[in-house]
């Protein structure tokens, strides 16, 4: 049974390009929020701290609807590194097999997810990302109202 989802942020629910949230990324958040404990994890410059992805997430439109942001800057780890996936988990008081991790990037946050047991939802937008031969998600979506479907 699923107790938490754990989202990317850079090209996951903000776009790093224009730096908006992604289209119905708030929507689903609330809706998300009412069923599942949220959480954020992110791969961010050494110089960046929580209250700067805070900020990120605020100028985008993105609700504090998340229980837990783990910042790789801050925990002195990145994804794929298991202990990044741990730190989340421990803080929600979820195991592994009762999280999804939702990312763009298969080599992180794919393969990062799936080597501790998580299920794992990889957000494609656009045909610009790649398929991975090596690494598979339990599901692929290319719209955040996607999730509405699977959750």
């Amino acid at each position: 049974m699923i107790k938490a989802i754990i989202f990317d942020l850079g090209n996951t629910l903000v776009s790093e390009d224009s730096g908006n949230a992604f289209p119905y990324a708030v929507e689903v958040l609330y809706d998300l929020k009412e069923k599942y404990k949220l959480a954020l994890i992110t791969n961010v410059h050494h110089t960046t701290t929580s209250k700067k992805v805070q900020e990120i997430l605020a100028d985008a439109g993105i609700p504090d609807v998340f229980k837990v942001v783990v910042v790789s800057s801050e925990v002195g780890c990145s994804k794929p590194n298991p202990r990044i996936f741990e730190i989340a988990l421990n803080s929600l008081e979820v195991e592994p097999e009762e999280a999804v991790m939702i990312g763009n990037i298969i080599s992180t946050d794919i393969f990062g997810a799936n080597r501790i047991g998580m299920k794992t939802v990889l957000f494609q937008p656009s045909t610009e990302y790649q398929r991975s031969s090596w690494e598979h998600p339990d599901h692929t979506i290319h719209s955040m109202k996607d999730l509405q479907n699977l959750f």
